[in-house]
């Protein structure tokens, strides 16, 4: 190995450059780290100086013009000779100009239009995060909204979710009692509740058979297929999903339950 290649020698060492103070021996480059150091801050305080600066020359120059001019001011001297009155508008139109225009120093290193954009953004962002709670919520933009469609809305939403659930469990005890009186085939799709998708393929993959293909039935509402649900358990099996009984007969399940609804019971 050569004396070059050896990063242990004091060659390898020697060329090494090392920046911080407490380091450098050489006073020359302990000097020359020592400006740049103090460059650096300088400039650092020189910025911040800039933008505290440009805030009090805002705030003064707002101050200076929203006082008015006096009489001794040349300006105001000048347009008096010229027939102004103080607090009338310039010129001869009724709807003449009677404050100056405003004025305001730009401190920032930004472009003259980045202010605009950035408004127009974060009012667009706005717009569409109310936009987007809104369709969450079921409630179109243009549509009024108010207290009281809100709960209504709510309230829909609730019994809707309360109607899916009485659905699901209907389904679940239809095929229970379907099963046990070895009922195969629900009577009506819904009757069940929906197979899982790898069932469906295992069976398609089986023997395929000609089965003529029933014809489809007009869709039925969560409420309506409630209702058939309800209603066919109690033909059937004399039995009510709203008390959770089992009844004997017709006549026992026509004395003793109050009715056939959710509200009867």
């Amino acid at each position: 190995m050569s004396d070059e290649d050896d990063y242990m020698s004091d060659k390898f060492l020697a060329g090494l450059q090392d920046v911080r103070p407490s380091l450098v021996h050489n006073r020359g480059k302990k000097r020359q780290v020592e400006i740049e150091t103090k460059k650096e801050d300088l400039k650092k305080r020189q910025r911040e100086a800039t933008a505290a600066c440009g805030n009090v020359d805002n705030a003064r120059l707002q101050q200076s013009l929203n006082r008015p001019l006096t009489a001794d001011n040349k300006g105001f001297q000048l347009l008096a000779k010229m027939g102004y009155k103080a607090g009338s508008g310039l010129g001869n139109q009724p709807d003449a100009r009677t404050e100056p225009v405003g004025i305001t120093i730009k401190s920032g290193r930004g472009g003259l239009g980045r202010e605009a954009a950035v408004a127009e953004l974060n009012q667009r962002r706005q717009e569409l995060r109310r936009a987007h709670l809104l369709s969450k919520a079921g409630i179109e933009s243009r549509e009024e909204i108010s207290t009281e469609a809100y709960r209504r809305r709510a309230t829909h939403k609730a019994e809707e979710r309360k109607l899916q659930f009485d659905i699901k469990r209907c389904q679940q005890t239809c095929e229970s009692l379907d099963l046990k009186s070895g009922i195969t085939e629900p009577d009506l799709e819904f009757f069940w509740p929906p197979k899982p998708k790898d069932e469906e393929e295992s069976e398609s993959e089986g023997e395929p058979e000609v089965v003529e293909e029933p014809a489809k039935e007009e869709p039925y509402t969560p409420s309506e297929q409630l209702k058939l649900l309800t209603g066919y358990m109690r033909t059937a099996y004399c039995f009510c999903y709203w008390c959770g009984t089992h009844y004997e007969d017709t006549e026992d399940l026509s004395t003793n339950c109050p009715g056939l609804t959710r509200d009867d019971h």
